[in-house]
């Protein structure tokens, strides 16, 4: 089985890794509309225009613990038979990754809450 160490500090706001299939993972870390950030995986098979399967996490209050988790979902997928492209191969679903986080940013902007004190709100 290959083995490829991948450190926390992979450089670099994309991610993509490949399999002997051709089935294709890009892992984006993207920043929110403050200072936090999400992972946006996005998978399929490679040839396809856009990703078959979209998952995100975070957010993540500071860029290195996205990357963090990035690198750890990384070494899960080596273990299983994936391998890291190197920079030769450009994201493809990029577009797709910066559609997710605009989704992201306006769910939040709609949903958040008023955390304002008024001494009004306690008689």
């Amino acid at each position: 089985m290959h083995s490829e160490h991948v450190t926390p500090h992979t450089n670099g706001s994309v991610l993509s890794l490949r399999d002997s299939r051709l089935f294709r993972v890009e892992m984006h870390i993207l920043q929110n509309d403050d200072t936090s950030y999400s992972l946006v995986a996005l998978s399929g098979e490679e040839a396809a225009r856009s990703g078959l399967r979209t998952k995100t996490q975070g957010p993540y209050q500071v860029r290195e613990l996205a990357v963090a988790a990035r690198a750890a979902i990384a070494q899960a997928l080596i273990r299983s038979g994936y391998q890291i492209l190197n920079d030769e191969m450009p994201p493809q679903w990029r577009l797709i990754a910066q559609r997710e986080i605009r989704q992201i940013r306006e769910l939040r902007r709609h949903n958040t809450p008023d955390c304002s004190f008024d001494p009004k709100d306690v008689y």
